[in-house]
């Protein structure tokens, strides 16, 4: 089996490799490695932009409520009483409650659907719980529906299990997952009459795919595919190599954790690490001498599986909170790593891509490129001198982060 394997691998690494080079020969005709979303806002608000645009039956595509259509039954029972919906009214950042704004509000005539789209940041403090009650009070006698998109369920803390239960067995709460929306971007590319609307619901279809999902670009995954597909040995290695990917990701990681550790040692600084599961917000964190600090430079996954790897500035215990040391702490760390997002778990973070790591660093699950950098030891040297670099930033002020 041994050997199956590897001719399988051998196979694989060619035909991508062909692939590569032919991308490379024909990059003049096809510009295969250009994406639209490349040029695009990609944030969580520039992507509600574009859900929300096409929503609108008065939207610029000029394909009326189609694409609306598709979504109301992509959703599913949930929304079946939604009727006449060419006259749906879409906004974007519909303010409620206060300070907190719903990504996309539909009105329509006999309900209203708010839609939170989070396709990597978290939901905060009783966010849902305060939108359901804004959207509930503003439909009136209507249906109404508070759609959650995202690929993983909501926090406890941003609505109560109990709520979210009662809400959804009366209708009045869906998630949608990532490739659900994917489903529904393909259905709209193939419902559209215009071709340039196509094009773009294809490139954000494929944005989602890659960005948000972690997928491999369909073309690498259809040599990969006919690959194993090409016998049953080649299957039943494939099965082989699957099934011993997580116990091999440990491995690493276990030889990352060390190597690192040593390797701050010699700078004086501690590894506390928190990777043993690898469930949403797992990461680790250094310390840059063994006291025990409030804020400390962090590392973390926002998704499970080791996908949407950030770093930053992160306090240590919920009940700490410093506005004052929070603006100083962003402006510090923006002065030499660049802006960047705060919440009032992290002064500072910033998000993947970024000047100091690249895409192909952001989601674990499913790049090589994370597991590559581990086993030649050189992403111990990048986050050692990265944490360096940080400790240098706070030489002068060490007390923000007492």
């Amino acid at each position: 089996m041994d050997q199956k394997v590897d001719q399988l691998l051998d196979e694989v690494t060619f035909k991508i490799g062909t692939l590569h080079q032919a991308r490379k020969y024909f990059s003049a005709q096809l510009a295969p490695e250009f994406r639209i979303f490349d040029y695009l806002r990609t944030d969580e608000m520039g992507l509600s932009r574009c859900i929300a645009s096409l929503l609108d039956p008065k939207g610029k595509h000029g394909q009326g409520s189609v694409f609306l259509d598709a979504f109301l039954k992509t959703i599913g029972s949930a929304a079946a009483w939604a009727t006449n919906t060419a006259k749906c009214e879409v906004s974007k950042e519909r303010q409620a409650n206060g300070k907190r704004r719903i990504d996309i509000y539909l009105n329509l005539q006999n309900g209203v659907i708010g839609i939170e789209n989070k396709p990597w940041a978290s939901d905060q403090d009783h966010q849902l719980a305060d939108y359901a009650a804004f959207i509930k009070k503003d439909a009136g006698n209507r249906f109404w529906l508070l759609l959650f998109l995202s690929n993983r369920d909501p926090s406890d803390d941003s609505i109560k299990p109990d709520e979210r239960r009662k809400m959804e067995q009366d209708g009045q709460f869906v998630r949608l997952n990532y490739a659900e929306l994917i489903e529904w971007l393909d259905i709209c590319a193939g419902n559209s009459r215009a071709a340039t609307v196509r094009i773009f619901i294809e490139e954000l279809a494929q944005f989602v795919r890659e960005d948000i999902n972690g997928e491999l670009d369909m073309s690498d995954e259809v040599e990969v595919h006919n690959a194993i597909l090409k016998s049953a040995e080649n299957l039943g290695s494939a099965f082989q190599i699957y099934s011993s990917m997580d116990n091999l990701k440990r491995k690493l990681l276990k030889k990352f954790q060390g190597n690192l550790k040593e390797k701050l040692k010699l700078h004086n600084m501690e590894l506390d690490w928190g990777l043993e599961g690898w469930q949403a917000y797992s990461g680790f964190i250094i310390q840059f001498d063994e006291t025990q600090q409030s804020l400390n430079l962090r590392f973390e996954f926002d998704q499970a599986n080791l996908n949407g790897f950030l770093w930053g500035i992160r306090r240590r215990n919920e009940d700490y909170n410093n506005p004052l040391v929070w603006d100083e702490v962003n402006k510090l760390m923006s002065a030499d790593f660049g802006s960047a997002k705060s919440s009032k778990w992290w002064p500072w973070y910033s998000e993947l891509p970024n000047q100091e790591f690249h895409e192909e660093m952001k989601n674990w699950r499913t790049s090589a490129e994370p597991w590559i950098s581990i086993e030649n030891e050189s992403l111990v040297e990048k986050i050692c001198n990265l944490a360096l670099r940080v400790r240098e930033v706070f030489k002068n002020a060490p007390h923000i982060l007492r």
